[in-house]
């Protein structure tokens, strides 16, 4: 079993865990422990620093026992004595009886071997602990990712709970940012594990040479463990650092109804009269919605029941869908509460209608109190919407296109009536009683006025 790093303790079952192996199960699979099947979040686990230092302990009584039997088998392969000589042009360690009589060695340059082993090990342990450091960097952005990743997905759940009564489109497109986001994050984090993982092998392969091999097959790796060192440290570390994907979602708020009343006086001769009745348009954002009433009834249910519908009679060309509300007002009280409300969502194309056949009993209305009697006057509410505020803005852009296409017609037109006269005619001379300069300049003044009035119109209606 491998050694404890970073030791937690689960507070079930008191079963002990390295940090991360425990966060990543517990970030990654499931808010379980992994031994008794508890529920368990970070937060819970117990810090055991004590694991720790027996761990430590034990590897130093280890390290030492296996360092006296490493120097007991490094000697020379020939005098089949100790190593104690570095030779410093042949770059190998040698015994004294080599350095002196060898001959193999004659005018070298040579070195104690405990100088040369502590140089290596200097350097060795200079780029572990610049390892460990980067190893430490990795983490902490792992941890930064895992606390962006739980940023966001908090940010979601509040928002799908502050828009619950939204459209299922709204939380569609929540769904598909949180996906993108989550993408994104993973991919940060795996990238990073992926170094932090391979750092942490590196580390204990180095490690197991430092503390089990001999002083010789040290020196003899240190070049190629130098070179790896490199290799990792060419890598640098803003590779790694990513920005962090916000924790925002764009929230489409449904926007408020825009509403119109219709009041029919004389309704009982409209009933007679058994054709529909119109209400003056509502412009809303470019588009003009009516309210269609057969006061006797429609089709089957005539005679029996009011029929009200809601018509775009004019608006984008294209169908969308708009939130709609058909209210009939009870004249007998002020209580809006008695007021019949009728409420639907359609796909609504220019010049066609949607509504209730069967919206209210004839014979009904009077007795219920919302035919008023003694003025023979029927009070009805219509009220419309778009299901977001993505629609709304949609609606408004196409608006103020055909405002302006409207706009640059119309300026093109006054500037064709300025130059419709050739040169010859535009001396002062009199036509039908008037001067013709006279009679253009005032229909251009008029279609300026014109082009005015409706822009600012129009903009109010924005």
């Amino acid at each position: 079993m491998e050694k404890l790093r970073d030791a937690r303790l689960c507070p079930h079952c008191s079963k002990l865990c390295c940090f991360m192996c425990i966060r990543r199960w517990l970030t990654e699979q499931r808010s379980q422990c992994p031994h008794c099947r508890a529920s368990l979040h970070l937060h819970e686990l117990v810090n055991c620093r004590w694991a720790a230092e027996v761990t430590q302990q034990l590897d130093t009584l280890q390290l030492n026992s296996n360092k006296s039997d490493g120097d007991d088998n490094d000697v020379c392969d020939v005098h089949r004595e100790k190593l104690t000589v570095y030779c410093w042009s042949c770059r190998v360690c040698i015994c004294h009886q080599c350095a002196l009589w060898g001959g193999t060695h004659t005018n070298h340059t040579f070195k104690p071997l405990d100088e040369v082993y502590d140089q290596h090990v200097s350097s060795v342990k200079e780029e572990v602990a610049a390892l460990r450091r980067r190893l430490m960097e990795l983490i902490s952005l792992v941890q930064d990712v895992e606390k962006n990743v739980e940023g966001v997905r908090t940010a979601k759940d509040e928002r799908v709970r502050g828009i619950r009564n939204a459209v299922e489109l709204m939380i569609t497109r929540l769904d598909s940012q949180m996906k993108n986001k989550l993408l994104t994050l993973m991919g940060q984090k795996q990238s990073l594990t992926q170094e932090t993982e391979f750092l942490e092998s590196m580390l204990q392969d180095v490690e197991h040479q430092l503390h089990f091999t001999t002083k010789s097959e040290l020196i003899n790796k240190s070049a190629a463990l130098m070179q790896v060192f490199n290799n990792v440290h060419r890598k640098p570390m803003a590779s790694f650092v990513t920005a962090p994907v916000p924790a925002v979602f764009n929230s489409e708020i449904i926007p408020h109804f825009d509403s119109s009343p219709f009041v029919m006086n004389n309704f009982t001769v409209l009933r007679h009269k058994a054709d529909p009745v119109y209400s003056h348009p509502m412009l809303v954002h470019g588009l003009m919605w009516r309210l269609k009433v057969y006061p006797d009834g429609n089709g089957v249910v005539r005679g029996n029941y009011l029929s009200v519908f809601l018509e775009l009679s004019a608006g984008l060309p294209e169908t969308s869908k708009y939130e709609y509300r058909v209210e009939m007002v009870h004249q007998a009280s002020a209580d809006t509460s008695k007021n019949i409300v009728r409420e639907f969502s359609s796909d609504f194309e220019v010049g066609e209608c949607w509504g209730y056949n069967r919206f209210f009993r004839l014979d009904l209305l009077a007795s219920e109190g919302y035919l008023k009697t003694d003025s023979d006057t029927l009070v009805l509410r219509f009220l419309v919407r778009p299901p977001t505020f993505y629609q709304k803005c949609r609606d408004q852009q196409w608006y103020i296109n055909h405002l302006e296409a409207t706009n640059t017609q119309l300026m093109t037109q006054s500037c064709e009536l300025k130059e419709v006269r050739p040169p010859s005619a535009r001396a002062s001379t009199c036509y039908h009683g008037y001067d013709r300069r006279t009679a253009c300049t005032r229909q251009f003044d008029s279609l300026v006025s014109l082009v005015v009035v409706c822009t600012m119109r129009d903009c109010r209606e924005l």
